[in-house]
Parts: structure tokens; sequence; C-alpha cells
């Protein structure tokens, strides 16, 4: 009969099993990622989060708010504006990493952005003309079709933000 410590495997170092094998395989680090680059970028750095504050009295912050968060997204722009001239963007958002994504990327875009000011022109249009549509959005930031109800909301608060510069 043989001793059982004389059969039996080695400790080894510790590492656990498969410790030396790659992380990935064989693919690109990131590839597979379900957030894509872009979103994964920006939700990394999400810097204009947060709320805009009038830096003097010639400028006004407008504000619009959508969504439940019963419902999965909230969110709420704040426009620092001088004239028809968005100073600054932020807002506040609860959502999933597409929304927050989406509200960061917007926010950037919109940043020392004049709006279209045309005669007639009500919030809906004044906001397509300056940051297109969902679709498009959903479309550059490589953010799944079935996530649109969520940019749907950001747009709704984006329109309320607008439509709160009544004169």
């Amino acid at each position: 009969m043989s001793d059982p410590a004389e059969t039996a495997e080695p400790l080894g170092s510790g590492e656990p099993p498969g410790a030396d094998e790659p992380l990935h395989s064989g693919q690109p680090l990131g590839a597979g990622d379900p957030l894509g680059p872009a979103v994964r970028s920006l939700f990394a750095d999400l810097s204009l989060a947060g709320d805009a504050m009038a830096g003097n009295a010639a400028e006004r912050v407008l504000c619009g708010e959508a969504g439940r968060v019963e419902h999965g997204t909230r969110v709420r722009f704040s426009l620092r504006m001088a004239g028809e001239r968005v100073r600054e963007a932020h807002y506040r958002a609860y959502g999933c990493p597409y929304t927050l994504a989406c509200c960061e990327w917007l926010a950037r875009r919109l940043c020392d952005v004049q709006l279209s000011g045309q005669t007639g022109a009500g919030p809906a249009e004044r906001l397509t003309a300056t940051v297109g549509i969902p679709a498009r959005w959903a479309a550059a930031l490589g953010i799944p079709q079935a996530r649109l109800g969520r940019l749907l909301v950001i747009e709704d608060a984006l329109r309320a933000a607008i439509a709160a510069d009544r004169p």
C-alpha cells in the first residue's frame, strides 16, 4: 500500500487554477465588450454630470426633466445660456451605462453651441437642428436599438430644458 502523501499532487505556487492562461482568448482587450468602445470611454469619464450654474447676471440656466426612476430612466439637463448660446450643458441621470454615456456625449456636444434661432421653430426643431435625433445618437455611439427608449427620455429632458426658455 502506498503512502497518500507520496501520490498527492504538489500544492504549487498558490496560484488559482488557470492563472497562467491569458485573460482573453486571442481577442484584443475590450473586444466583446457589450458597451462598445465609445460608450465605455464616455461612461468612464462623466465629467459633465451635475448641475449648471449661472456664471453672471447676463446668463440664465434652463432645466428640463423626463422619465421615472420606477421605469429605469430619469434624466435632468441644465443648460447655462448666454443669449442663444449654450455655454455649458450638465445633466443628472439615473439609468443604464448607455443612458449616462449618451447624456455625457450630448452635454459635450452642446457646450458653447449656438442654438438654431429659426423664427417659428419650436423646441423640438431647435434641438434636432442642433444635436440630431436619438436614432442617430444610437448609431454614432453604437447603442443597441433595444435601448432607444432610454434615448427618447434623454431627448424629452433636452426638449423640456429648451422649452423652459419662454420669453
